[in-house]
């Protein structure tokens, strides 16, 4: 089995490039490591377009093409597993790469299509079965790894056409040809693919959702060993690097500022 990490780097001078090369440099990681970056002064594994050519765009389009670019790695390499790791994301120890596939073969020896922090929006929406599966999730996560489940509403009550679960984006493992066939198409014309779809892991368990219906809960995993989050509700960034200062996680995420560790 071939596994890896893929990050990507801004260019020079942009949104704390330098911090996050400081630091995905000062830790070894066990397997392949693979930077993606449209500056060649970063001396990228793979030299990608300038993601601003997207253009008028939603807020998250640029962060699904770069997704999307890391997939054209992960496929190409012939990674069948591999770790995401965003620019705002900081690693603190040798092998962190390692210590996160291990729980995931753990966990899941027969393989799962995505792990890493879990996300659940509309649980009830997705109707008895699934939002009692989702709520043992929940509590097996707090009591393993001592953090909430980030779960968020947008539908009325009355609403029952299906609800959504994923790992949140950075941090995450994820099964290169289980994700190539869940965006199915993404590498044809990946712009406007990236733009008509919402993030990508907020797609991705929408997906999920029209393949599976509520056994997509079935096909979404969650890890302790790195934590994933969006915002400062359920974390700080203070608590963030805490984590990986303690040893608690071994990656975490957003980082939106100039630290390193």
């Amino acid at each position: 089995m071939k596994l890896g990490t893929i990050c990507y780097c801004p260019p020079k001078g942009k949104l704390n490039s330098e911090a996050f090369m400081r630091n995905i440099s000062q830790y070894k990681a066990s397997n392949p490591l693979y930077l993606i970056s449209d500056d060649a002064a970063w001396n990228p594994s793979q030299l990608i377009p300038n993601p601003e050519i997207i253009g008028k765009r939603p807020p998250w389009a640029i962060n699904n093409l770069i997704f999307f670019e890391s997939l054209i790695v992960a496929r190409k390499t012939g990674l069948d597993y591999f770790l995401y790791v965003e620019s705002d994301s900081r690693v603190g120890c040798d092998g962190y790469d390692a210590a996160i596939f291990d729980e995931f073969f753990k966990r899941y020896p027969d393989g799962i299509t995505c792990a890493g922090s879990p996300v659940a929006w509309d649980i009830c929406a997705g109707g008895r079965d699934f939002a009692m599966k989702i709520i043992e999730e929940a509590w097996h996560y707090q009591s393993i790894g001592d953090l909430p489940m980030a779960i968020y509403s947008s539908k009325h009550p009355f609403d029952a056409s299906g609800g959504c679960y994923y790992p949140n984006g950075s941090l995450a493992v994820y099964k290169t040809e289980a994700i190539c066939t869940v965006f199915a198409g993404f590498d044809n014309g990946q712009i406007s693919y990236s733009k008509r779809n919402t993030a990508y892991d907020l797609a991705l368990g929408k997906f999920l959702w029209n393949y599976h219906g509520p056994r997509a809960v079935d096909h979404v995993g969650f890890l302790t060993r790195c934590y994933s989050g969006y915002g400062n509700t359920i974390t700080t960034e203070a608590e963030r690097l805490q984590m990986l200062k303690d040893g608690s996680k071994c990656a975490t995420h957003q980082i939106k500022s100039d630290v390193t560790l």
